[in-house]
């Protein structure tokens, strides 16, 4: 095995490892992972890991596999009800929030120039991981309304940023990649419709394959493999000065997920979204830990002009973009919806937590950057220059706003209601019910061969999305009921030291009695919190 292969098993080791850590103690599991190369940065300096592995090419797969299981997880019915919005934020929402920040940063800090409009950019979307990660491990499941339109915009928006940053932002610091604007507003746009072009292409002949093997390792093969091939066909084209590789891989896996619905043949989804889920993972690993990788303290420490380091103006444009660019962008977006009202538009513009396509495009631009540019200091300054401001914006959107956001969404009162499982049983039970309706039509003859099986596939696929809601379901609850009994545990065993103490006189009854209080009271709220989650576990099943 080569050196390669061994530093990447590894990395995965060690990231598998702190992603743990992240889910035991319910914060995002970026911060541990970025953290983790900025510790491994500093025993192994100079070591040219990023080199080593292929930091550039890394990315692109990493983009490529996340998009599409992103993609593949989404279902276009629940996307219907948000569409408009989702639309909007993922286009409109991306250029204007590029707009916002890169501006803000060019104008605040003129030393910076045009470089405040890449990194604008490169801030822009939102990442789909980041944002299930803490809302899961945060146990918290906000309404549905919210999280459909979150969902589609971390998905469409991330796309829409690949191409803006490569097409638009990046020749404005590249003088060799500059065309006329007319061109530039044609390659954007063709990259978009080329993107859903190749992705419904890919989709059908890979969905093929799929269906053609009963095996299931040629399947998971297939499966993983699909992103890689709609990302770089897409990206062939780049000759001609466009990018749709990111969207291709996005509307490759919405394809699949959705085949009835776009023409295409039922796929198996569990078996493909499984694979996805640890393919696309094992890449956000070795993404974020060469992020952490690559950072130097010392430049992070150094002064841009007096006063001012690279640490203090990434915190500043942070700000920016967490407080000022996102919500006047979804603010201005949703002002013309009356299905969402300021709780809801404040959620949204909150919950746009920055995370692995923010950390791929950076290393895609440095690339870019270090390709075109000439190979001199300032060159290699901007390079580390954006690596550092993303390496902080991603850190402080992670920490301020992936922490907090599942205790906003409950103190807004945005979680899901008390009876979700019991309102999505009931559409599983109608599905069913319909289902069996349309077999005894089948069998009677009154339907044709061809609209049988597209209205069973249609509601087989209905009857698989809403059971995976539900066994989400049913895994939040006892896991939040196993955490209350061991906390309670925990307490008693407390009292039971202090009981003990006192009984051998070796603390004073004033301290026994104050700790006995105090802990009496949290198991009685433990208790409280068990009962009511029993109550609710009661009716999901074993």
């Amino acid at each position: 095995m080569a050196a390669e292969q061994y530093l990447v098993v590894g990395i995965l080791i060690l990231g598998a490892g702190l992603a743990k850590i992240a889910e035991r103690y319910k914060f995002p599991y970026p911060i541990p992972l970025i953290l983790g190369g900025l510790v491994l940065g500093q025993l192994l300096p100079g070591f040219g890991l990023p080199d080593i592995i292929g930091i550039e090419f890394i990315a692109q797969l990493t983009l490529a596999t996340v998009l599409f299981y992103a993609g593949l997880t989404m279902n276009l019915k629940e996307l219907r009800l948000s569409l408009p919005i989702v639309a909007l934020l993922a286009t409109v929402g991306v250029i204007l929030t590029s707009l916002i920040a890169g501006l803000t940063i060019a104008l605040v800090f003129s030393t910076i120039g045009l470089l405040g409009l890449l990194i604008g950019a490169i801030l822009t979307p939102t990442d789909p991981a980041a944002l299930f990660s803490v809302l899961e491990t945060g146990g918290m499941r906000v309404k549905r309304k919210l999280f459909s339109i979150l969902e589609g915009e971390a998905v469409f928006n991330d796309a829409t940023a690949v191409i803006l940053v490569i097409t638009v932002f990046e020749p404005l610091i590249i003088p060799a990649l500059q065309v006329p604007w007319f061109i530039v507003i044609e390659q954007f746009f063709f990259s978009i419709f080329a993107g859903v072009a190749i992705g419904y292409v890919v989709a059908a002949g890979i969905g093929r394959g799929i269906l053609s093997s009963n095996d299931p390792v040629v399947v998971t093969i297939l499966t993983a493999t699909t992103p890689i091939i709609a990302y770089g066909l897409g990206e062939t084209l780049t000759v001609f000065g466009f990018h749709p590789g990111a969207m291709a891989a996005v509307f490759a896996g919405i394809f699949m997920a959705n085949a009835k619905r776009v023409g295409l043949e039922v796929l198996p989804q569990q078996s493909m979204r499984s694979t996805m889920k640890n393919v696309s993972f094992a890449f956000e690993i070795v993404v974020f830990i060469l992020l952490g990788y690559e950072i130097s303290i010392p430049f992070l420490l150094t002064e841009l002009v007096p006063g001012v380091t690279v640490l203090s103006l990434g915190i500043v444009v942070a700000v920016l973009v967490i407080f000022v660019a996102r919500p006047i962008s979804v603010f201005l977006i949703t002002a013309p919806n009356q299905e969402l009202d300021m709780k809801d538009r404040f959620f949204v513009s909150w919950a746009g937590v920055k995370g692995v396509a923010s950390a791929a495009l950076a290393a895609i631009s440095v690339s870019i950057l270090t390709e075109y540019l000439p190979a001199n200091e300032e060159t290699i300054f901007l390079a580390d220059f954006i690596t550092s401001v993303v390496f902080v914006v991603l850190m402080a959107s992670l920490i301020v706003q992936g922490l907090t956001a599942p205790i906003l969404a409950e103190k807004l009162g945005l979680q899901e209601e008390e009876h979700a499982f019991e309102e999505i049983s009931a559409q599983r039970d109608a599905t069913r019910h319909a289902l069996l309706h349309l077999v005894d039509e089948y069998t009677e003859g009154k339907i044709s061969d061809d609209l049988y099986r597209r209205l069973k596939a249609e509601l087989e696929e209905e009857i698989y999305q809403l059971e995976d809601e539900l066994r989400k379901l049913v895994e939040e609850r006892r896991s939040e009921l196993i955490e209350l009994a061991t906390r309670e545990e925990i307490s008693r065993r407390k009292l039971k030291y202090f009981e003990e103490q006192y009984e051998e006189g070796k603390i004073p009854e004033s301290v026994y009695e104050e700790k006995k209080t105090e802990l009496e009271e949290e198991i009685e709220e433990l208790c409280v919190k068990q009962r009511h989650c029993e109550e609710s576990y009661s009716g999901l099943p074993e």
